[in-house]
């Protein structure tokens, strides 16, 4: 209702009115101020668009942010007429702004002719996502203020990728499981020393002369060397739960938001330190950034993270089960439950896949009942019976509720 009652519709009511009386009563007067109303509505019309007219505008900024990072916008304003312009809004389209910031407006009183203007503002970016900023919009009511003209601004659309943001993770217990070829190594603690005999064999070459084992060498008549395990080779693999069921909250204090911001912590931390990483996802459609390391995997990885959602149709048992096609021998997978549908069964099946490639296991339980009160669907008992089985096996475990500082529950 409220968008017809404004100046114009009333302006042609009264119109209207007049025109009827004055057809029924002969009143002279009436007819000029019926006459007076249609100038009126006739200019209120004409002079918004000849106020556009010559006016273009156009917009910079940067291409990619990270989440909560406060960005500067700058707007072109040109006039290419021979008047000045009046009372001209310009208004954007942000949605990666904090909700009630997603239209930023700025009026412009004059624009004089052949007279560019440049204006900038700062803006937030709220939430993670791969966004489309703009159009941008022109929009004049000059100068009667009864109707207004639009115009959008062509070419002014504009992708903005928001990158999840990152907490510093002091530690991780990154242990890979076996002796293999080193893509990424992360010292072993063990009893007795960081060096522990794991046996011997024949001489290969290229072996260093000082591991030479000469009581065995002396009883084979031939080289025999010692072989020990001081560090274990640590491919990472961070698994997401993309299921549509697994996401729940309200905006960024969603699981899967807290799910995706320790994903790309933990990233930062394996790649920081010269390991190797990938990410491995199942939504609609297949997030997998392969195995890489340093600065230009860790872009990857986070520009993945930025544009998954919780669109797919694979339950998280059956994600861990395919990604362990993506595993060699060894390493680390991290695992974060967000949503512990189906059997207890098929979770232990999938979870005896990756003991099977000797996968050390780095777990994260996300509470999902403290991001809706109202769950009820006895998720919490299976995702308890979870928790015994995984913590029996020895693995870390990290647990994770709304509202937690990530960075003190990976400090502890």
């Amino acid at each position: 209702m409220k968008r017809f009652l404004n100046k114009r519709n009333v302006l042609i009511v009264l119109a209207l009115i007049f025109f009827f009386v004055a057809w029924n009563r002969d009143i002279s007067i009436l007819y000029s101020l019926f006459a007076l109303l249609v100038s009126t509505l006739l200019l209120s019309f004409l002079l918004p668009r000849f106020s556009m007219g010559g006016v273009d505008g156009g917009r910079t900024l940067q291409s990619t942010a990270f989440e909560d990072d406060e960005i500067t916008i700058g707007i072109d304003l040109s006039n290419s007429g021979w008047r000045n312009r009046y009372m001209i809004e310009v208004i954007d389209s942000f949605p990666a702004a904090q909700p009630g910031s997603r239209t930023p407006m700025t009026f412009i009183a004059m624009l004089k002719r052949r007279q560019t203007r440049r204006y900038s503002f700062d803006i937030s970016c709220y939430k993670r996502g791969d966004y489309r900023i703009g159009p941008l919009t022109l929009r004049s009511s000059y100068p009667l203020g009864i109707s207004s003209v639009s115009r959008e601004v062509p070419e002014t659309d504009t992708r903005l990728l928001v990158y999840p943001s990152v907490f510093n993770i002091p530690y991780l217990p990154l242990r890979a499981r076996g002796h293999m070829p080193v893509m990424g190594i992360e010292a072993v603690s063990r009893a007795g020393g960081s060096e522990e005999f794991f046996g011997t064999r024949e001489y290969r070459q290229g072996d260093g002369m000082r591991y030479i084992h000469w009581p065995s060498t002396a009883r084979h008549g031939q080289y025999i060397v010692k072989e020990f395990e001081i560090r274990a080779a640590t491919e990472v693999t961070v698994i997401l739960d993309l299921d549509k069921g697994a996401e729940i909250g309200e905006g960024k204090h969603t699981t899967l938001e807290y799910a995706v911001k320790i994903a790309a912590s933990v990233a930062k931390y394996v790649l920081e330190r010269g390991h190797a990483l990938q990410l491995i996802g199942f939504g609609e459609r297949p997030h997998i950034v392969p195995y890489g390391k340093g600065t230009h995997q860790l872009a990857r990885v986070l520009e993945e993270l930025a544009m998954v959602y919780a669109d797919g149709a694979v339950p998280y048992h059956r994600a861990i089960y395919n990604a362990s096609d993506h595993l060699r021998d060894g390493g680390t997978a991290v695992l974060l439950f967000t949503h512990p549908d189906g059997g207890i069964e098929e979770y232990l099946y999938s979870l005896g896949l990756l003991g099977a490639k000797r996968m050390g296991l780095l777990s994260v339980f996300i509470d999902r009942e403290s991001f809706d009160k109202k769950e009820g669907d006895g998720s919490q008992a299976m995702s308890n019976t979870l928790v015994r089985e995984v913590m029996g096996m020895g693995d870390p475990v990290y647990f994770v509720s709304k509202g937690d500082d990530l960075q003190e529950v990976f400090s502890r």
